[in-house]
């Protein structure tokens, strides 16, 4: 039995149920309960989650008075399940139009491996297999209308070596269909880290309209809603619209432009979200050091207590000696820092150098040892730095244990199963904070973030949980594969020839 109070919205009267919730006030909605209840107490099983939700950083009851109308707004979570989150991510989710079908986005040709591949498994009765290629459905139509061109550090599918321009440099427009498709840098790392661990232990805001003029298509919240809906915290008022970004291929040529531009949280509103609490903060796109470094001076001014361990992922367009000072200020403050070597090189104003240069090692090498002997990272210089190097896996270095390189999954002749890299080295990062979660040891976890990545290559979009479950161990079944089966493959290639 719980109490209620109750709060009036534009849609007609709501209960709401309020919930202590490990030193966090959690909302639930409750709505066709008569006001006749108001003040008392009704049974848990009259609790139900609406399809719409919306949200605010205020976690009170109290009006705000907005151009002679009173505006009230709440938190929402869907779910149920009270516990603090094990990973929020601050970074986005938004929706990516391409002019035509998105082409994919691959590495240049791997060389002969040089050492002995792990075979992959001859049989699998038990899981069917799924598609091979995940070709998005077309839309004829791209809403809200394109606003001026602009920048973003959101996940798009661009190739290492793919420029990018912007729409005002290509001729006019000549669309026969518009093909939407889920992206961002905390979608992917949160699917990465959904292969490790359940939906309620997993949490990030999306910005969306109102529902009376709802701007996420129905078929994007179901695609969501498949990997769980205590993942996403829906943030709706008068000003919001979910973040979009427009996308052409002409050629080598990719084209950009932000049609609504992602949003930058503030500490306050964060830690007074249901993402509050969480053990890890994973910020990514749009966030550049310096941003970073303001949200960790506004989190000295809070009164509460959190001190999420923080893992950046720095936006690429805030990749350049201009902000180096910056990533250097923070990192005490930082536990996981991973850009990929390309973002790395940048700050250093290290020229780009292609995938096989003899000299990419080395260099990315000496650059983690500065940063972990010199410049120092996390509480006590014990925190982490993982460089993710496309198909040359990724190295990993603490101050006590060295540096550690990781082949990719799918390197060498499997590379061929590797579709379109989009999100990969977000869902890595995924997996990467799942397994030091699960492991506490950052050796360990890299293993758990390539597998995560492996996923997420083998097609268009995000990768397809299926309805069932492994007959003999009960685990969710992901591409007609399990995790556990690749990490336990992966740790037997990884220790024999490590």
């Amino acid at each position: 039995m719980l109490s209620v109070c109750w709060s009036e919205s534009e849609s007609g009267l709501y209960i709401i149920l309020a919930v202590s919730a490990v030193g966090t006030r959690v909302f639930r909605l409750v709505d066709s309960v008569p006001r006749r209840t108001l003040g008392h107490r009704i049974p848990s099983a009259a609790i139900k989650s609406p399809p719409g939700l919306c949200y605010s950083g205020r976690l009170s009851f109290q009006s705000a008075t907005r151009k002679g109308s009173k505006e009230r707004r709440l938190w929402v979570v869907t779910g149920g399940m009270l516990d603090s989150p094990v990973i929020a991510s601050i970074g986005t989710v938004l929706i990516d139009a391409f002019d035509g079908l998105p082409r994919p986005v691959m590495e240049s040709s791997s060389p002969e491996p040089s050492r002995p591949l792990s075979p992959i498994p001859t049989h699998s009765p038990t899981l069917p297999m799924t598609k091979p290629l995940f070709i998005p459905p077309a839309r004829l139509d791209i809403s809200p209308p394109l606003s001026s061109p602009g920048t973003s550090g959101t996940s798009c599918p661009s190739g290492p070596s793919t420029p990018q321009l912007l729409f005002d440099d290509m001729p006019a427009l000549n669309v026969d269909a518009v093909y939407e498709m889920l992206g961002g840098g905390a979608l992917y790392a949160l699917v990465g880290a959904r292969f490790w661990l359940p939906p309620h232990k997993l949490k990030t805001l999306i910005d969306r309209a109102p529902p009376e003029r709802d701007d996420c298509p129905k078929e994007v919240e179901n695609r969501l809603n498949k990997l769980g809906e205590e993942i996403w915290v829906w943030n709706r008022n008068e000003n919001t619209r979910m973040t979009r970004a427009r996308i052409r291929y002409e050629g080598d040529a990719r084209y950009f432009q932000s049609v609504v531009k992602p949003p930058y949280r503030t500490m306050a509103e964060i830690s007074a979200s249901p993402l509050g609490k969480a053990e890890y903060l994973h910020i990514s796109p749009p966030y550049s050091p310096e941003d970073v470094a303001t949200l960790l001076t506004e989190r000295e001014t809070l009164s509460n207590e959190w001190r999420p361990k923080i893992v950046y992922e720095p936006a690429p367009t805030a990749c350049h000696p201009q902000q180096k000072d910056w990533l250097e200020k923070i990192l005490p403050d930082i536990q996981v820092l991973s850009p990929n070597h390309e973002e790395l090189f940048s700050f250093y104003g290290i020229s780009p150098m292609p995938i096989s240069s003899p000299a990419l090692r080395p260099t990315v090498e000496s650059l983690i040892n500065y940063l972990l002997h010199h410049v120092g990272i996390g509480p006590d210089g014990q925190g982490i730095i993982v460089i993710r190097c496309g198909r040359l896996g990724a190295c990993l270095g603490t101050k006590s244990g060295g540096l550690v390189w990781c082949p990719a999954y799918f390197d060498g002749k499997l590379s061929k199963r590797v579709k379109d890299v989009t999100g990969a080295g977000n869902s890595f990062l995924g997996g990467f904070m799942a397994g030091l979660s699960l492991t506490n040891d950052p050796y360990e976890a890299l293993l758990y973030g390539t597998v995560s990545s492996s996923f997420v290559v083998e097609q268009f979009g995000i990768p397809f949980l299926m309805d069932r479950t492994d007959p003999v161990t009960g685990e969710e079944i992901w591409n007609a594969d399990t995790p556990s089966r690749r990490l336990n493959e992966l740790r037997k290639r990884h220790t024999h020839h490590g």
